[in-house]
């Protein structure tokens, strides 16, 4: 069967490719996706590597989003919308794609709607508890869907739907993990910094303005996200470090993007983390167990981000600092808060941890559909 992926939501797609190529290599996989996260900052995704790395064809795909766009802008989006629906059709049709498999986001619409026009099985898993419009209109015209979370069927209008739970990459749990090579042997105390695959500017900028005051208590590994055309948090962060004395230079390490392995032995030995709250951040540090302050990304659609961080917060695994809130007072707060607590909160995600891979599920599934088709 070849399968075709898409996902702006990268980690459980890729997840869920690591799992078929071990267990079932029959199937031959292929991946659509965007060469820029942020097309209008010129921002470059980290999919093709991630994809291609993994030895999956990767096919660059432009789609339009319908909102958050100047009315006039949306007419041009609606209008343009039919031909990027045609030539999603003459990709699955020249792939010769037996199933399409979405994990949400605008992109996957044109492919879902192409897909069902040549009969194709669509299968649409959602990782929010809150459920996004792009994959509320999927859900109508998929084969099958799944959810990671079982009050997300209210955002369903239909009943027939699969808790699978999130695809979780495996190597997570790994016992042979080995320390990256650019963290050396004497770090400790280790906070991970995470943005997410975009990075966050509010985040960067906050720990840039407050090294001083955290270097001397921990090593820091700061996930920074990738330049655009307004700003390059890397540089930015590069410059701060130069600043510092030599002693705590020596403790701080910035990285544009982290390694599935290299995170996974961070997950392993850091102390706690600060992250946003996205899907798949939250099941990862919850599953490693890595206890966290979380700084959900507002004016997300039903505040998606915020619900996942309280899925967290509700098990004692997490602080949730809201971005209105977050300031030098109340992250250093958060921070002692992290410290007085966190064998509490360690043992209390150990016990609770919101751990369900939904891997295998999910590919029973994409077997199921693609038999009924």
């Amino acid at each position: 069967m070849r399968i075709l992926l898409s996902g702006a939501h990268l980690t459980p797609a890729l997840a869920m490719i690591d799992f078929i190529q071990a267990s079932h290599p029959e199937h031959e996989l292929l991946f659509v996706g965007r060469l820029y996260s942020q097309e209008k900052l010129g921002q470059k995704a980290v999919e093709k590597e991630e994809v291609e790395k993994r030895k999956i064809k990767f096919i660059p795909f432009a789609a339009f989003k319908f909102v958050n766009y100047s009315f006039l802008a949306k007419i041009g989006t609606f209008l343009a919308f039919p031909k990027t629906v045609a030539l999603a059709r003459k990709i699955l049709i020249n792939e010769k794609i037996d199933l399409f498999l979405s994990f949400g986001s605008y992109l996957a619409v044109p492919f879902a709607i192409a897909a069902k026009s040549l009969r194709i099985p669509v299968v649409t898993h959602e990782q929010t508890v809150v459920m996004g419009k792009a994959n509320q209109f999927i859900s109508t015209i998929a084969s099958k869907v799944a959810i990671s979370y079982q009050e997300t069927n209210l955002y369903l209008k239909r009943k027939d739907f699969v808790v699978t739970g999130n695809p979780v990459r495996s190597r997570i749990f790994a016992k042979d993990l080995k320390r990256p090579g650019w963290l050396p042997a004497e770090a400790k105390n280790i906070l991970l910094v995470m943005g997410g695959n975009q990075g966050s500017f509010i985040i960067n900028d906050l720990i840039g303005d407050n090294l001083e005051k955290l270097l001397p208590n921990y090593y820091i590994v700061h996930q920074c996200g990738r330049a655009n055309k307004i700003k390059d948090s890397f540089k930015e962060l590069e410059q701060k470090k130069k600043a510092l004395s030599k002693e705590l230079r020596e403790k701080y390490f910035i990285k544009e993007w982290i390694d599935g392995e290299d995170l996974f032995w961070i997950y392993q030995h850091a102390k706690f983390a600060i992250s946003r709250s996205g899907a798949n951040a939250v099941l990862e540090l919850s599953l490693a167990p890595l206890p966290a302050i979380l700084v959900p990304l507002p004016n997300t659609y039903q505040n998606e981000q915020l619900a996942n961080a309280l899925t967290m917060q509700k098990i004692n695994g997490a602080l949730v600092l809201q971005q209105k809130y977050l300031s030098s007072t109340t992250l250093l707060d958060s921070i002692d808060h992290l410290e007085k607590n966190y064998k509490d909160m360690r043992l209390s995600l150990a016990k609770n941890q919101l751990r369900q891979d939904g891997s295998a599920k999910l590919y029973q599934l994409l077997i199921l559909a693609y038999k009924e088709k």
